[in-house]
């Protein structure tokens, strides 16, 4: 009876079907050869099959797009059925953002996350060409719509992903910490997002590194200035997928002039490990992540000139079941972890911080009928930050003998959140989503409530029109709300976001997409610098404006337009009164053009421009008693930074050769050769003004290589 078993098991395929967003789906049928079986309501299947050799498995369902996979008996079969086209019958959608998920109306889809000329094949750099994201600087942090990075929630595979940047400064880093190499998929939601993300007031990032097709690949990345390798490798009924990374910049920087005198190498380095099996009829997903960077140079802050080191390190890891339960409901649960250590000196200046914290959420999503569902769910973080050293107490004066804030401890802070979703077809035409959250602000003792929703419109195939709104809330900063050297008693911010947007999709003849977007958004309890108490939250905002995309495809040319206008005016930080601050940057603008000259050749260009930032002038400067200089500061915010222009062109040639597959380019960054300005230092005594240069401020030739096998 036991032969028979093993017999009879080894000529059975068993499997499950899930949705995108991982839920079991019943109902699809699983067809291999004259054999065919329906799904269960956990999504389920099992197929006797005459033998114990690979067969070619067909999955199909109702208004889904026809799947084939090749199945082997004994070995657990996984697949995601994915909506097919439904003629003339409206996406429900939760706000109004940008996915890359091949068919969506406004994309940044993966491929041009790779070859955008300029955005050196990361996430971060590709996302800042979208419109609404402000290219205030050359780094990675996303400026979107008048708000600040640190107002960007970032999700990796269902984590809150604190510190994702390489060389970080207190807005964000140069590039970002998420190989490209591992991202399956990147949605970008710059307004009115779901109430299924908490503690965000501007705008959310959510990256998967999810895998549906399990097949072994290499590839080995070859550049000046990076190298990385990166595998998937099926194990058993999972995936192995990792990648390593190691970047100097010590060449580029010595060829071109980009920094004179560096005491220590500029240095990264990151690695990321990812694990995907079935587990108790759903999915397991592991997630790794560990960055490091260290660089000691010569650098101007403000009026002090002087050896700037930093050192930092961060491990992130994340654990994600998603599965079926009860029957027809999905359950999703996620845990993660942040860890970051930075550590920096400058003269006597110096900060040695570290900061924790754990994430987690639990989910339940409910399906009532084919076109109504429910998601509810609860989330929470719990941060720790224990931050040591000095900094200057205002930070536009790095006199030494300035006044000084002092950190010597640590403190702890926690949120806790609850939310549901409902979303629904009304008609053919009408789709409604609606959503609400709570959550407990542990160290301002606060209890803030949300209501989210958007209305969505299919005036005729290929054209949708949205309304979204809703109010979002954010905890101070945990440098602001330090209960010692900031104000433990902040109150948590908010925002209310309002949009309308336009999609439109042509696909006969020459292809191409438009969206349209006016929006606007209104803060209060915005956090004020005061001479008294630190911080005050009595500050406020507003942001509104209007994003353009379009996109176009003919024959061997691609391109698109990228154009958002700003508005936005803060009380916040140094800024007393309501007006400018370094998020004011009116207009910006990116356009790129992509020829396929022959098969596997492919020239591209993408343009950048965007209106010079605000900075404080400053008008003169009076002896310090203790020794040096203090500035005498104009109107605040009341002079613009020239604007910012770059061109960037890439020859990309692809081809295969002894089954490999190679990827050649050649890239000059900043054609013109602008030397863009992204800030001012200045003398002692604040007599002579010296602008800083952006990074990418010479005409720059980098070349690569990457091969796959």
């Amino acid at each position: 009876m036991i032969a028979a078993a093993l017999v009879q098991a080894a000529l059975e395929l068993t499997g499950t079907i899930v949705t995108p967003q991982g839920k079991p789906f019943p109902g699809a049928l699983v067809e291999a050869g004259p054999a065919r079986t329906r799904t269960d309501a956990k999504g389920h299947f099992s197929l006797r099959l005459p033998g114990n050799e690979p067969v070619q498995v067909r999955i199909s369902a109702r208004n889904m797009e026809t799947v084939l996979r090749t199945g082997r008996p004994g070995t657990p079969l996984w697949a995601v059925l994915e909506p097919a086209p439904r003629e003339l019958t409206v996406v429900v959608e939760e706000g109004s953002g940008y996915s890359s998920e091949e068919g969506a109306t406004s994309t940044l889809s993966r491929i041009e996350v790779y070859t955008t000329p300029g955005a050196a094949a990361d996430v971060m750099q590709a996302a800042k060409s979208l419109p609404g994201v402000s290219n205030t600087t050359e780094g990675a942090e996303l400026y979107v719509r008048g708000g600040k990075p640190s107002e960007v929630g970032i999700w990796l595979d269902g984590g809150h992903l604190v510190h994702p940047f390489h060389h970080p400064t207190t807005q964000g880093g140069i590039f970002s910490a998420v190989d490209t190499a591992l991202v399956t998929k990147v949605d970008f939601i710059p307004g009115a997002f779901s109430a299924r993300y908490g503690d965000a007031l501007s705008a959310v990032m959510d990256i998967s590194t999810d895998q549906t097709t399990f097949a072994p690949t290499r590839t080995l990345l070859l550049t000046i200035p990076t190298q990385g390798l990166s595998l998937d490798q099926p194990l058993g009924p999972g995936l192995l997928r990792a990648s390593a990374r190691h970047s100097d910049t010590v060449l580029l920087d010595k060829w071109y002039g980009l920094a004179q005198n560096f005491d220590e190498e500029p240095i990264s380095d990151d690695g990321m490990l990812n694990w995907q099996q079935p587990l108790l009829g759903g999915k397991l997903t592991l997630l790794g992540l560990f960055s490091r960077d260290h660089l000691a140079t010569t650098i101007p802050i403000e009026n002090l000139t002087d050896v700037y080191s930093n050192h930092s390190e961060t491990r992130f890891g994340s654990v994600h079941w998603t599965g079926p339960v009860l029957e027809k409901a999905a359950l999703d649960v996620e845990l993660s972890a942040d860890d970051s250590h930075i550590a920096w000196t400058f003269n006597r200046w110096n900060l040695d911080q570290q900061e924790r914290t754990v994430y987690d959420r639990v989910e339940v999503s409910l399906p009532f009928g084919p076109d109504h569902s429910v998601t509810l769910g609860s989330d929470g973080d719990h941060s720790r930050m224990d931050p040591s050293g000095m900094v200057p107490l205002d930070l536009t004066n790095w006199n030494p003998a300035s006044p000084a804030r002092t950190f010597t401890y640590g403190f702890d802070a926690a949120r806790t959140g609850a939310y549901l979703v409902w979303k629904g077809l009304l008609s053919a035409r009408w789709g409604l989503s609606l959503g609400g959250r709570e959550d407990r602000y542990g160290l301002a003792g606060e209890t803030t409530h949300d209501a989210r929703g958007t209305l969505s419109y299919l005036v005729r195939e290929g054209i949708t029109l949205r309304l979204a709104g809703g109010s979002f809330h954010q905890a101070p900063p945990l440098s602001e709300a330090d209960p010692y050297a900031g104000n433990g008693a902040l109150r948590v911010m908010r925002a209310t976001h309002a949009l309308a947007a336009l999609d439109a999709a042509w696909t006969a003849g020459p292809a191409w997409n438009l969206r349209v977007e006016v929006y606007r958004k209104d803060y209060d309890r915005l956090v004020v610098q005061d001479v008294f108490q630190n911080y005050r939250s009595t500050g406020r905002g507003y942001a509104q404006g209007l994003d353009l995309l379009f996109k176009a495809a003919t024959g061997p040319w691609r391109g698109w337009i990228g154009y958002g206008y700003l508005d936005t005016r803060r009380k916040e930080d140094t800024q007393p009164v309501l007006g400018p601050v370094p998020e004011s940057v009116p207009h910006n603008f990116t356009a790129l053009s992509s020829w396929t000259l022959k098969p596997g050749w492919e020239w591209a260009a993408t343009l950048r421009y965007a209106s010079g930032a605000p900075y404080t002038p400053v008008a003169g400067a009076t002896p310090d008693p203790n020794g040096g200089w203090d500035p005498i500061e104009a109107i605040p915010f009341s002079a613009r930074l020239p604007l910012y222009l770059r061109v960037d062109s890439r020859l990309t040639h692809q081809f295969a050769w002894r089954a490999t597959r190679w990827v050649v380019f050649a890239e000059v960054m900043n054609l013109l050769d602008r030397h863009n300005v992204s800030s001012y230092a200045y003398t002692p005594d604040f007599t002579t003004r010296i602008p800083n240069e952006s990074y990418f401020s010479r005409r720059i030739l980098v070349a690569g290589a990457s091969l796959q096998w």
